[in-house]
């Protein structure tokens, strides 16, 4: 399966002071980031806000198949396996067991993931949104898209839709769930624009 190649400028040909720059854009981003969540437990009214998103959920034909993908190809942890047999001793009704079969999910950080087992829900093919955006650090960015091209997933980019130093790798599950990795400090030079999502429609082999 071939992925799209955007064109680049190479590593060694961005000045010195371009990669600096997009260093020090990538960790103020960061930074504000953080301080904006700061602010935001630290402004009133102290009682009752909302604490964080908990969990997203992500519709999978094959749960088999988005073990396979989720944790053996993007490394996620298995939390928990909520199967049939454990709906019905925590008292769901019959007719909604199948309902809610699901495999949670958990990364180094942010909101678990919870794959529930349903054909329907996925974005229309040829929307961008929505999407499930997975943080990665900017060195490790391009060693991604060489891991899931060579298992058989089209990627598009990595493209820059933020600031400099900003990239994004956009990618489907094999259910055509919209992905991206994102990250900020990367400092090649990359084209600036939207992906073509129609480029990521694929049958993965489940390799």
């Amino acid at each position: 399966m071939m992925s799209p190649e955007l064109t680049a400028v190479p590593f060694s040909a961005v000045p010195f002071s371009a990669r600096v720059q997009r260093r020090a854009i990538g960790a103020g981003m960061r930074l504000f980031f953080a301080w904006s969540h700061l602010v935001y437990r630290l402004s009133p009214p102290w009682g009752g806000k909302l604490r964080a998103v908990d969990h997203l959920t992500v519709p999978c034909s094959d749960l088999q198949v988005a073990e396979r993908f989720y944790v053996g190809l993007l490394g996620a942890r298995v939390m928990m396996r909520v199967d049939a047999e454990f709906l019905a001793r925590m008292g769901r009704p019959a007719d909604e067991i199948a309902r809610g079969v699901h495999l949670s999910i958990v990364f180094a950080g942010g909101p678990r993931l919870d794959l529930f087992e349903s054909s329907i829900g996925q974005p229309p093919r040829a929307a961008s949104h929505p999407h499930c955006a997975l943080g990665v650090a900017p060195g490790k960015l391009l060693a991604w898209k060489k891991r899931l091209n060579d298992a058989g997933v089209p990627t598009y980019g990595p493209t820059r839709l933020g600031p400099p130093g900003h990239a994004s790798l956009y990618f489907n599950d094999p259910f055509g769930n919209r992905l991206e990795l994102v990250t900020l400090g990367f400092t090649a030079e990359i084209p600036v624009g939207a992906p073509d999502v129609s480029a990521l429609e694929y049958t993965w082999s489940g390799a």
